[in-house]
């Protein structure tokens, strides 16, 4: 899976962070990707995704 976030979208809400911390972290004023999400990870991670109130995050199998 490839999982991106839209800097020029991303509200650094940390939303996603906390719904997959393993993948997300908040540096600064954005989130940013940190490792591909592996295993049951991959739910949490969509779930960012369609959670993510800017729309900033896009992930694709």
């Amino acid at each position: 899976m490839t999982v991106t976030i839209d800097t020029t979208r991303c509200i650094g809400c940390g939303m996603c962070a906390y719904a997959a911390p393993e993948v997300f972290r908040i540096q600064g004023k954005y989130s940013t990707v940190v490792r591909a999400p592996e295993g049951k990870e991959i739910w949490r991670v969509l779930d960012a995704a369609n959670g993510c109130p800017v729309g900033a995050i896009t992930a694709v199998r």
